[in-house]
């Protein structure tokens, strides 16, 4: 196993999953059932591939490891959840994309 990519494996997973957390949660509020599958399998491939990358095998020695990834991806997803509460309980309208947080401006964003 490659240490390095590894960690980068987790950090990379983790922040590619907040904005499709924050879509995620989007797609659930407006009941868009297409959107929502796609916000939480679209970014599957790149935790396979990161995986990869670190050099985990699939066998029972790798499990534990491999949890971390999965851990990781559902850290995201839901940080971006919360992330799209959040700007929704603030008096945004933050639709699908996450760049309304940084806007700073209310009445702009709605």
């Amino acid at each position: 196993m490659n240490v390095h990519w590894f960690i980068l494996g987790l950090i990379v997973t983790f922040i590619v999953n907040i904005p499709f957390g924050f879509w995620r949660a989007h797609a659930k509020r407006t009941g868009n059932k297409v959107e929502w599958a796609l916000a939480v399998h679209l970014p599957v491939p790149l935790v396979v591939l990161m995986r990869y990358l670190a050099g985990l095998s699939w066998n029972l020695e790798g499990a534990p490891l491999i949890l971390t990834f999965v851990l990781a991806y559902f850290l995201g997803q839901r940080t971006g959840g919360r992330l799209y509460s959040s700007a929704h309980e603030r008096g945004l309208n933050p639709g699908r994309s996450i760049t309304v947080l940084w806007s700073g401006n209310v009445e702009e964003a709605i």
